[in-house]
């Protein structure tokens, strides 16, 4: 059994090897690809040994025999069926990994702020995107975010000039049409928020074919003084066959803030990593999430908030509800530095088990240097209350419908935090019928 394990996992070493030798020497984002792929040899290839990784079904992911992604035509009625109502004419479009200008509607964005592939962008801002990316990697500790560094297609580069507020929701569109065969794709969003500047992104999937691959997105957000950057990432209704690996990371400056909501129905794996760090005062980040699993879909998260600055706060929170066979894990830390001094920060990972068989692991935890702290951290595991359940047949609910309200009013927290109305719509009737 080992034998096998290991001859996988070797294969799949050598696909992503083929993967890198194939980027274009004349790549202008080739120094950053050589610092990732230098990077992720340093941290390898995780295994269960690996703690954070330890849930994760990874036997079953290195076992597929992947091919590469290749950008194929898709009409744009086909698009537009999958853009949300407000989003309109503000939808940066990718197709298997790969952003396609051409293919996205943006006339409802301001003018003044750049969208446009990574490597146009690398052109007019290459300095500094050259700096954030690899000083980003110096910390990175999430090999598939390192792999995503080193051989994604091109990505989206986008900048918020100073003092520009966005009035729409940019809708990040990631279009899978796999086919049969199990493809890897890899995607990239660069992100920088301009002094004053507001902007909401929200992240979608629309599966068009594919029945078994692996999606692994990677978005990086710099957000300069008192900018505020908002990130809504919705999986979806994910194949129980899929791999969906996810990165967020967040460099806040002073007053900036970062707030991301996370909504998920998981997958074979669905893998949310995210890191934050606050490196001028009075900063603050909030990521949520919410997370509706049945049959042996599984879900987890990691997450570390990086307290540098004096004066600012965080805030996680991450629930679970589970039914049948899924699982789900959340490991947390919250890193509170010597010279973060007056920091508030808040973790907190509820699960609502509705079957036996369903499982849910938890390891928040903190780190504190600092003397004048206000931190806390905590996890609970219930199930759904009988006497509320009987409370509400005797007022004329199904057994269903009452069982349904409730977990709908367990995850109701989260996806009120989320401000686009159709989404918020859809994630609320999901709710409402998950256990029908």
């Amino acid at each position: 059994m080992m034998t096998e394990q290991r001859e996988g996992q070797e294969a799949f070493q050598s696909f992503l090897w083929n993967l890198y030798g194939q980027v274009e020497p004349a790549d202008l984002l080739q120094k950053v690809r050589a610092k990732a792929w230098e990077h992720f040899l340093k941290l390898g290839l995780p295994t269960k040994k690996n703690d954070v990784f330890r849930y994760v079904r990874l036997n079953s992911f290195y076992d597929n025999n992947y091919e590469p992604s290749n950008l194929v035509e898709i009409t744009q009625a086909t698009i537009d069926e999958h853009v949300l109502p407000e989003c309109k004419q503000s939808v940066a479009v990718f197709i298997n990994g790969q952003f396609s200008p051409t293919q996205s509607r943006l006339n409802d964005i301001p003018k003044n702020i750049v969208i446009e592939t990574i490597a146009e962008g690398m052109k007019t801002y290459g300095s500094f995107l050259l700096n954030q990316s690899i000083k980003s990697l110096k910390d990175e500790t999430d090999p598939f975010a390192a792999i995503n560094a080193a051989i994604h297609r091109d990505g989206l580069f986008l900048y918020v000039p100073p003092k520009t507020i966005t009035k729409v929701p940019l809708q990040l569109l990631n279009i899978i049409d796999a086919g049969s065969t199990p493809m890897y794709i890899a995607t990239c969003a660069q992100v920088f928020v301009g002094m004053q500047s507001e902007i909401l992104l929200v992240s979608t999937l629309a599966v068009l074919s594919g029945e078994s691959y692996a999606f692994n997105m990677a978005a990086e957000f710099s957000i300069e003084d008192a900018a505020k950057a908002t990130y809504i990432q919705s999986a979806g209704d994910l194949n129980k066959n899929v791999w969906h690996f996810d990165a967020a990371r967040a460099t806040l400056k002073r007053d900036s803030r970062f707030k991301t909501v996370n909504v998920s129905q998981g997958a074979a794996t669905a893998r949310f990593d995210y890191r934050a760090a606050l490196t001028g005062p009075n900063g603050e980040v909030d990521l949520n999430g919410v997370w509706m699993l049945s049959d042996k879909n599984e879900a987890h998260a990691h997450v570390l908030i990086d307290h540098q600055a004096p004066n600012c706060r965080s805030m996680q929170l991450f629930k679970s509800a589970l039914n049948d066979f899924s699982r789900s894990a959340f490991e947390g830390k919250i890193l509170v530095r010597q010279a973060a001094q007056q920091t508030e920060a808040f973790q907190l990972n509820n699960n609502l088990l509705l079957s036996d068989r369903a499982n849910a692991d938890s390891k928040p935890n903190l780190e504190i240097f600092a003397d004048d702290v206000k931190a806390s951290h905590g996890s609970t595991f219930g199930q759904l209350d009988k006497e509320q359940i009987f409370y509400m047949k005797t007022r004329g609910f199904s057994d269903a419908a009452a069982r349904n309200l409730l977990v709908y009013g367990f995850c109701q927290e989260v996806i009120d935090m989320i401000s686009i109305p159709s989404l918020h719509e859809s994630m609320r009737k999901t709710a409402q019928g998950y256990l029908s």
